[in-house]
């Protein structure tokens, strides 16, 4: 749990927080300007709250009035920015080295090459990370604030600059990190189409305050103004497993749980595993099984919730795995869709997106 009562005045805008932060994947979330980034440089240490106090699990890393001001490496918490901050005269290794160098053998909780294998980047250990792609430095910066065992990690729209396949995939990535090492994150971003695809949970800053802060959807009231609005697509990822090919159909098989999907034919090994994903915008909605469509993929579901967000619709519905449908507020009345209502879902074999 990470506990944040800290005021902070920088010429003419005040950052005020109040914040209880549980140990999830938890997204700040507002406009720019809105104090998203000043909040983690006072939980790092690179800026000193006016007033307050600052506890991670218990431990005081700032309080005015107890006079406590950790200084940044003594906080334990890690810090990726918009920029990697590789050393990029060095080659990968050396600069993981470096996050491993200085965490001492008593407190280190993951051992080298296990982070190296998590983060993708053995094969990348003997090139200098000036020669990286973005993706690739990114992957390289974290795997470095991971091998330095931080008991919190701060993200600062690390993936801005990447394109959108490239950001899902890390941003997945980053989701299966999370899980598996039970890291809590915090992370910075304005995207509300990110915010949606990985968060467990959201904080909303607008002028220096939070407006709400709880379960993702359960927030979207809060998100939704117009400063924050993204008209990037919401995601639905899948690692999916190929189980079967037919050249002759141009097609392949692959399953994730009980689903089963026909995708076009992918060069890839019975077994493989892989990330997809189908944009909530082009899944269709039907209340009849349809025949004789060209559709490969036709799954018959349950609506679960139902989320407006302007003139968006976002609609779970639960297939054995769970979907993100957008469509328009019309086809919600004309369809009379509620919670509890049985619906077929169709999905073209062109629709899915492969992310590796």
């Amino acid at each position: 749990m990470l506990k944040i009562t800290a005021k902070k005045q920088i010429a003419e805008f005040r950052l005020d927080l109040d914040l209880q932060i549980e140990s999830s994947f938890t997204a700040l979330f507002g406009p720019s300007g809105s104090g998203k980034t000043t909040t983690l440089n006072l939980i790092a240490g690179l800026t000193q709250p006016s007033d307050g106090e600052i506890v991670l699990d218990e431990r005081i890393l700032f309080s005015k009035s107890q006079r406590i001001n950790l200084p940044p490496q003594k906080r334990n918490v890690g810090y990726i920015f918009q920029e990697s901050r590789l050393f990029p005269q060095l080659t990968v290794r050396k600069n993981l080295m470096f996050g491993l160098r200085y965490t001492a053998y008593t407190i280190r909780k993951f051992r080298f090459n296990e982070i190296a294998e998590v983060a993708g980047v053995l094969p990348l250990m003997d090139r200098r990370t000036g020669d990286l792609s973005g993706g690739e430095k990114q992957r390289v910066a974290l795997a470095r604030a991971l091998l330095a065992s931080p008991d919190y990690l701060l993200m600062d729209e690390p993936l801005a600059a990447l394109d959108m396949t490239t950001r899902l995939a890390f941003l997945n990535f980053l989701k299966n990190v999370h899980r598996q090492f039970r890291l809590p994150i915090l992370y910075v971003s304005h995207d509300l189409a990110n915010v949606l695809n990985f968060a467990d949970h959201v904080i909303v800053l607008q002028n220096g305050k939070s407006v709400g802060s709880g379960p993702t959807y359960s927030l979207l009231d809060k998100m939704k103004s117009a400063p924050l609005l993204s008209r990037e697509d919401v995601a639905n990822l899948f690692n999916i497993k190929v189980t079967s090919h037919e050249p002759s159909r141009g097609v392949t098989t692959a399953t994730v749980g009980q689903v089963t999907f026909t995708l076009p034919h992918l060069e890839s090994a019975v077994g493989e595993m892989l990330l997809l994903n189908i944009p909530a915008s082009e899944i269709i909605i039907s209340l009849q099984e349809p025949h004789d469509l060209s559709a490969s993929n036709i799954l018959a579901g349950t609506v679960k919730r139902i989320h407006h967000l302007g003139e968006r619709v976002l609609v779970e519905v639960d297939t054995g795995v769970k979907f993100i449908v957008e469509i328009v507020p019309a086809t919600v009345e004309r369809l009379a869709l509620q919670p509890g209502k049985r619906v077929f879902l169709i999905i073209k074999a062109s629709s899915f997106r492969k992310l590796g």
